[in-house]
């Protein structure tokens, strides 16, 4: 089964170490314009946050970039708000958030806790989390407020929650507040895709603790997109260890087509089912082949074919293999259930939605829909998550 794998890591961050500017304002109710204290004023998916006080008050020191501001807190709807702080900032920003509204569906679904809501439960902790070793060690510590729908129809998987997710990653050390906007998961086709907000906050931990972690979060970083994009703008793939080459896919001409497939069913059919020695069967069997055949061209490709400064196009597909570090083996099982094989190094494909896509300074892509993964970037999840301001030293 194929995994495709999207996550919402729309925050853009370029920064010039050697300058900040601190940013102030307020968060107001929009209904009564009365301050809301004790909201969360965060960078996406970074280390870098802050509360409003009692007066909705905020004070936020940011380098300079470009960065989402996301406000959130209990029974109000999540605000989103796009700053270039290389441009000149406001001397005072001014957030009215609106109180969120709560149908009787929504509250009797989240009464609903049998068996099939906890066995959900569960697949939604592995497509959402991940099923790495690291992965393996995070909670979420309130799947209470988690609305869990399954549709037999349809076999879809539908996962929303009506405040943020408090997740502790005890492996890599951070705590992280995720603001799950949409989960769906279609058993299917074996599709995932979830979009959301995260915050991350360092935990404490004595010496060895922070040794261990520090040692973890580089594990997680090495070989991971985010590591993958830092290197491409730096032109530096073979010397951290990656191999790129592209990968060709073409329709299997042994295997008979959709239509042609069609045409002998109806008229097995038609003449009351298979004759004895029948030539429809020796086609039919071919049914079972791959659809799609796939040949690597092992010639490695220019930079200058699919890169342009820090732009991003191409056209097919591109095969990634990081030689840093082989496969889990808990990838290797989920690859290759019916047969045993021994890890090997780590392999992902990545094809573009959209002509173009930035690849910023952080190991962002923008915009963060218009790459897809398959293979092993599609199997690590929010478990193998870190924050974009991120260094590896």
């Amino acid at each position: 089964m194929k995994y495709l794998f999207l996550l919402l890591l729309s925050c853009v961050i370029e920064p010039l170490w050697g300058q900040s500017q601190v940013l102030k304002g307020r968060v107001l109710d929009e209904k009564t314009n009365e301050p809301v204290p004790f909201a969360s004023v965060f960078i996406n998916t970074t280390t870098t946050g802050t509360l409003t006080n009692e007066k909705g008050e905020f004070t936020l020191s940011v380098k300079a970039g470009t960065y989402e501001i996301i406000v959130s807190i209990v029974g109000y709807e999540p605000l989103v708000y796009a700053l270039d702080t290389r441009k000149k900032v406001a001397a005072s920003y001014l957030f009215k958030i609106q109180p969120k509204t709560y149908s009787l569906q929504t509250v009797g679904i989240k009464a609903k806790r049998d068996s099939s809501w906890y066995d959900n439960l569960q697949i939604f902790k592995e497509q959402f989390l991940g099923r790495s070793e690291i992965a393996q060690q995070c909670r979420i510590l309130n799947t209470d407020q988690l609305v869990i729908v399954f549709d037999p129809a349809t076999a879809l998987l539908d996962v929303r929650s009506d405040e943020v997710l408090k997740i502790e990653n005890r492996e890599l050390g951070y705590r992280i507040n995720y603001l799950l906007t949409e989960f769906k998961y279609d058993m299917r086709q074996g599709y995932v895709m979830y979009l959301g907000y995260p915050s991350f906050e360092l935990m404490e931990g004595n010496k060895s603790r922070q040794k261990r972690w520090l040692k973890n979060r580089q594990r997680a970083y090495k070989g991971s997109v985010m590591h993958f994009v830092r290197t491409l703008r730096e032109q530096k793939l073979e010397v951290e260890g990656y191999n790129l080459r592209r990968l060709i896919r073409m329709p299997n001409p042994n295997r008979p087509t959709e239509e042609e497939l069609t045409a002998i069913r109806q008229k097995i059919r038609e003449q009351g089912g298979l004759r004895k020695d029948d030539p429809l069967e020796k086609i039919l069997a071919k049914a079972s082949l791959p659809k799609i055949i796939e040949k690597l061209d092992t010639a490695r490709v220019p930079y200058e074919r699919y890169l342009n400064k820090d732009k991003l196009t191409f056209e097919g597909f591109f095969q990634v293999v990081y030689t840093g570090e082989k496969e889990e083996p808990g990838y290797v099982q989920s690859q290759s259930r019916f047969r045993n094989r021994q890890p090997t190094y780590q392999t992902s494909v990545f094809y573009l939605k959209t002509d173009v896509v930035d690849l910023e300074e952080n190991g962002s892509i923008q915009p963060p829909l218009g790459v897809m993964f398959e293979g092993y970037w599609s199997w690590e999840k929010v478990g193998d998550l870190l924050p974009l301001d991120y260094m590896d030293h």
